[in-house]
């Protein structure tokens, strides 16, 4: 699930790098400390989830963040979240 996408720092950086402006492997690799190899895996396991993108440019590949996908994430927590929200009003007493 993309939730485990998201639990690793690196996935998070590149995430927070590529919403600013999409980025070759290079330029990732300048923001973040790792090899181009580990960014490059990173961006693999990120892309067979569907939260980011490749664009060929020349012998390079432009990275870039899918938003409707974070978007669908974001509204699957929004809405768990304020269903466990209700769920825990429920079970506070009203005097506590």
């Amino acid at each position: 699930m993309e939730f485990a996408a998201l639990s690793h720092p690196f996935r998070q950086q590149i995430l927070t790098l590529l919403h600013l402006k999409p980025a070759t492997v290079g330029k990732l690799t300048d923001k973040i400390d790792a090899s181009q190899p580990v960014i490059s895996q990173h961006l693999k396991v990120l892309r067979e989830t569907g939260l980011d993108d490749a664009t060929p440019d020349g012998v390079k590949r432009i990275f870039s963040i899918q938003e409707s996908r974070l978007r669908e994430l974001r509204m699957f927590l929004q809405e768990h979240w304020q269903a466990s929200l209700n769920s825990l009003d429920q079970e506070t007493p009203k005097d506590a």
